[in-house]
């Protein structure tokens, strides 16, 4: 039986917080960088005018939505992409800005950022995407796109 000292002492390491885990802050700020990473991929590809190198980080299955509907599918996603901007000008120049980043897990996480177009003869283009990305072994890839 534990007397009042060691009530007292067992009292005091109950109210002391337990270290966070080894290498947990470090790690989630590898993953913060990793889907930087990503995206700024994406957006390289889209300002070369690589539709398919832009849409390669989506899932097979991913599902995209805009005000115009859903889209299932990578390819379906690249379809609506190559009608909607069929050559270089009509992509404009695309940004993105970062605004949040939440994780789920070592394997999920989500994004919210900003996006514009510019163009050289008519005003930008902007509005926020949320993507939600899973790692699949050494990538992360978006199964979930919500742009407006």
């Amino acid at each position: 039986m534990l007397g009042p000292l060691g009530i007292a002492a067992l009292a005091t390491l109950a109210a002391i917080p337990p270290p966070p885990p080894t290498g947990s802050a470090n790690h989630e700020d590898e993953t913060r960088k990793a889907l930087a990473a990503v995206l700024d991929r994406q957006v390289q590809a889209w300002n070369r005018g690589d539709l398919e190198g832009f849409v390669s980080v989506y899932a097979e299955d991913a599902a995209f939505v805009s005000p115009t509907g859903l889209t299932r599918g990578r390819q379906a996603v690249l379809d609506r992409y190559r009608k909607r901007y069929p050559d270089k000008a009509a992509m404009g120049r695309l940004s993105l800005e970062i605004v949040e980043t939440r994780l789920a897990g070592a394997d999920g996480a989500s994004v919210v950022a900003r996006w514009s177009l510019a163009y050289p003869d008519k005003p930008t283009a902007s509005g926020l995407t949320l993507l939600v990305l899973h790692r699949s072994g050494d990538r992360w890839l978006i199964v979930q796109d919500a742009s407006m």
